[in-house]
């Protein structure tokens, strides 16, 4: 097929103005004139820019993720204290009782959540699991401000204690709970 003058690809100093006025970004000058002394009063001076890294930079407080590493997450604040739970489906999901602490989820962030399945455990509650590995991870009551997360998927744990049992009644026998930390027969209602 022979070349037209109307199939011809514009090429060189020709396609370089077409996609300049193309692309190029509309501005409309200020037509305010600024002179060397405005330039230095809206300088930035150095210490200024270090400070403000510093309150935009979060500071990871805890970490963890499942065995596989197919969920990751990283906590940026505070944590409850570790509370064990007894109820029938902690030990069903678990295979035990389940150690459970929590975080705002504001403060939760994940890093990786390609092996998360969540199970609607109750028309209360989901949970959180891992779909690779079978990782027990997350409990999540819903519409409320935090997430449980299980305490074995912590990489650390410092500063962290047990400070009460729930649903003990629903213990099984094969197991005591013989410490002295408060014991609820149900849900604790916030009292902790």
């Amino acid at each position: 097929m022979a070349k037209t003058k109307k199939h011809t690809p514009a090429l060189g100093a020709d396609y370089s103005s077409k996609m300049k006025s193309r692309y190029s970004e509309k501005v409309k000058p200020s037509g305010k004139k600024y002179t060397k002394s405005d330039r230095r009063e809206n300088r930035v001076k150095g210490d200024m820019q270090e400070n403000s890294k510093q309150e935009n930079i979060k500071e990871i407080k805890y970490q963890g993720g499942c065995l596989c590493g197919a969920v990751r997450f990283n906590i940026y604040g505070p944590m409850r204290q570790v509370i064990n739970c007894h109820c029938g489906q902690c030990l069903h999901t678990h295979g035990h009782f389940a150690a459970y602490s929590s975080a705002a989820k504001k403060e939760f962030h994940f890093v990786n959540d390609s092996g998360l399945k969540w199970f609607h455990s109750s028309d209360k509650a989901r949970r959180g699991f891992c779909q690779e590995c079978g990782a027990s991870l997350f409990y999540e009551r819903l519409g409320e401000k935090n997430l449980s997360i299980a305490a074995g998927m912590l990489d650390a744990t410092e500063r962290l204690n047990t400070i009460a049992h729930i649903f003990i009644d629903d213990k099984p026998d094969y197991y005591e709970v013989d410490d002295d930390l408060p014991k609820f027969s149900q849900y604790h209602n916030n009292e902790l």
